[in-house]
């Protein structure tokens, strides 16, 4: 039964939200009698917290601060790059794989070839890799007209339709340099595009390159007439392209449908979905980078929109995309004028495996129970705790907000965490998990997390349990402001008693406060993107893991507190927060927050078992 209910799930992933695969899902799991978890608390709704007498005094700086004390803007907002720019080094010359996408196009490679020869870089820092998509024309001539001239390697796989993302993931496991530059081959790179490029080398690991296109006719230009003469192609006349998908008329000439928003939003930094604008046919990036998010998604078998998925999870995963307006490249239309490839037809296809991998693009997709990528991810650290977990899992699961993902890492439990886990979740597609020898909190969290495919995630401990509604009251701040990147609520407590009482509440949220107490309190709900940038969870820190992580998030975004009750925390003696309280007051996660932003390290605690900290 298991064998033919994956096989079956396997299927629908594969063909998309099919109804006659989803009744035949059902029959199979009411075959194994799948047992309902079984719970042992009452859900309930999120509550409003009352908002205390005179409010504004929270407002207020900290009396502890020092009179000067100025904490620096907070860095990398949202797509905001700039603080990356000072590291920009114009005389930089990485090593680079220039890989080229090829299909049927001999001529169109002979050209792209010779602009890479009239490159002004030096060519020995270059390799060529021309990764084929089943080309049925001579490839290998063109390639050995310049194997004395440039650095080049060749992949091809047999044609089995429309597969660029299977042969670009070939390319690039062939190149040797972590400086990846994609071309199609139709793309003629402008003479400084490489150096344009390499500039950005210092910090090729946080960002993604995009770089816009014109329009040239070089069906009647010898490639002898290229190599000849460098600035040829660059002045030739922009033209009309007949490809309806990636240009607009201005005037007689198509331009690049991008420049206008490129120019609109600082080169991408004030965009808010900056990865609809990555196009593979002339992009930068870190290869490092690219095996991290996973390549490209070989499922994508029409054109479109394999690029932009793949460029999504380099943004979820941490990483800024920029538009460099001089790494131009010049797009050779057809011999005959016309592409063979239906575009349109193609993205009636890939549009709705995008929606379900892209919760930005939802409208692409019809509205299902399980999408492929969910927007939220409830993540839960679970170390010997068979007799909360099941509780923990079904309050994340039955929240109002169905959109929605639970990933577990069981930290080397010892006693029935794993087999509650197998036992009641073996076949739900929205619970994943994963075993690991003991780490502690922080490896526990960063390893939950790397499941998460959310864009919002949800930090719940194996202990506790949330409101049913408090996921849907956090979302909406974070779509209404990419800045937003930490929404949290309060708490109560339910004791080892069974009574009930509300938990610490400061009703504001301001970095100046959070510099000086952990006020971020349950339940939090933060972007998977900042997580990365601030480089996960401690894992060297025995506790005030959690504080150290906020105040990490402070940093590089913006924060709302919502005075809600979401979440409740029950209390029996052996939670981490009580048993190890003494030892989170030890740790010097603010100290190491200043001096982060390059403030000196001036606070201290009042004494050994107090968390009252002073600062000088």
């Amino acid at each position: 039964m298991k064998d033919r209910l994956k096989t079956l799930i396997r299927k629908r992933e594969i063909l998309g939200n099919i109804g006659a695969l989803d009744f035949l899902i059902n029959i199979e799991r009411k075959k194994g009698k799948k047992i309902t978890p079984p719970i042992s608390y009452e859900p309930f709704k999120c509550k409003e917290v009352e908002i205390p007498l005179g409010f504004e005094k929270y407002n207020i700086r900290p009396s502890v601060l020092p009179d000067d004390f100025e904490l620096p803007p907070m860095k990398g907002l949202a797509n905001d790059y700039s603080y990356l720019m000072p590291k920009i080094d114009s005389t930089a010359t990485p090593a680079i794989s220039v890989i080229i996408l090829n299909y049927n196009r001999s001529h169109n490679l002979n050209n792209t070839l010779a602009g890479i020869i009239n490159q002004n870089y030096d060519l020995d820092k270059v390799e060529v890799i021309i990764t084929d998509d089943g080309s049925h024309q001579d490839t290998i001539s063109i390639i050995k007209n310049y194997q004395k001239k440039l650095k080049i390697k060749y992949v091809w796989h047999p044609d089995i339709g429309f597969t660029p993302s299977v042969a670009r993931n070939n390319g690039i496991k062939l190149s040797s340099n972590n400086f990846i530059v994609l071309l199609d081959v139709d793309m003629f790179p402008s003479k400084n595009l490489l150096q344009e490029y390499a500039k950005y080398d210092a910090v090729l690991e946080k960002i993604v390159l995009i770089g816009p296109r014109k329009y040239k006719d070089l069906n009647k230009t010898s490639v002898e007439h290229i190599l000849n003469n460098p600035d040829y192609v660059e002045n030739l006349p922009d033209i009309e392209t007949n490809n309806e998908v990636a240009g607009r008329l201005e005037g007689s000439a198509s331009i690049d449908w991008r420049l206008k928003t490129f120019k609109k939003t600082n080169n991408l930094k004030d965009e808010k979905l900056p990865f609809r604008m990555f196009a593979a046919g002339n992009v930068a990036f870190s290869k490092n980078n690219f095996i991290a998010v996973g390549g490209f998604d070989e499922r994508f078998r029409d054109w479109g929109y394999e690029d932009g998925e793949l460029a999504f999870r380099f943004f979820n995963n941490g990483l800024y995309i920029a538009a460099d307006l001089n790494a131009w490249a010049f797009h050779q239309e057809p011999v005959d004028g016309v592409n063979e490839t239906d575009r349109s037809a193609g993205t009636f296809v890939t549009g709705p495996l995008y929606g379900s991998l892209c919760p930005y693009y939802r409208h692409l997709t019809s509205p299902t129970a399980h999408y492929k990528s969910p927007t939220v991810s409830i993540y839960i650290p679970a170390y010997n705790a068979e007799k909360t977990i099941i509780d923990a899992v079904e309050s994340a699961l039955n929240q109002s907000f169905k959109d929605l993902e639970v990933c577990i890492c069981d930290d080397g439990s010892s006693d029935g965490t794993l087999s509650l886990l197998e036992k009641y979740y073996n076949d739900n597609p929205r619970v994943q998990w994963i075993s690991q020898l003991n780490k502690g909190i922080g490896g526990a969290s960063n390893t939950a997390l790397s499941l998460c495919k959310g864009i919002y995630i949800g930090q719940l401990d194996s202990d506790d349990v949330l409101a049913t509604d408090v996921v849907e009251k956090c979302v909406p701040y974070f779509d209404k402001n990419m800045k937003t990147g930490l929404v949290y609520t309060t708490y109560e407590n339910q004791n080892i008693d069974g009574t009930i009482s509300p938990g610490y509440n400061y009703p504001v949220y301001t970095r100046e406060k959070l510099t000086t107490a952990m006020i971020s309190h349950h339940f939090r709900m933060f972007r998977r993107r900042d997580w990365a940038r601030v480089g996960g969870f401690d894992e060297r820190i025995k506790n005030a893991v959690d504080y150290d992580f906020y105040l990490k998030i402070s940093e590089c975004c913006e924060a709302i507190h919502l005075n809600t009750i979401g979440y409740r925390r029950r209390l029996h003696g052996e939670n981490t927060s009580l048993k190890n309280n003494i030892e989170q007051n030890k740790n010097a996660a603010v100290n190491k927050s200043l001096i982060r932003q390059g403030l000196l390290p001036i606070c201290y605690l009042e004494n050994e078992n107090s968390p009252k900290l002073f600062f000088k």
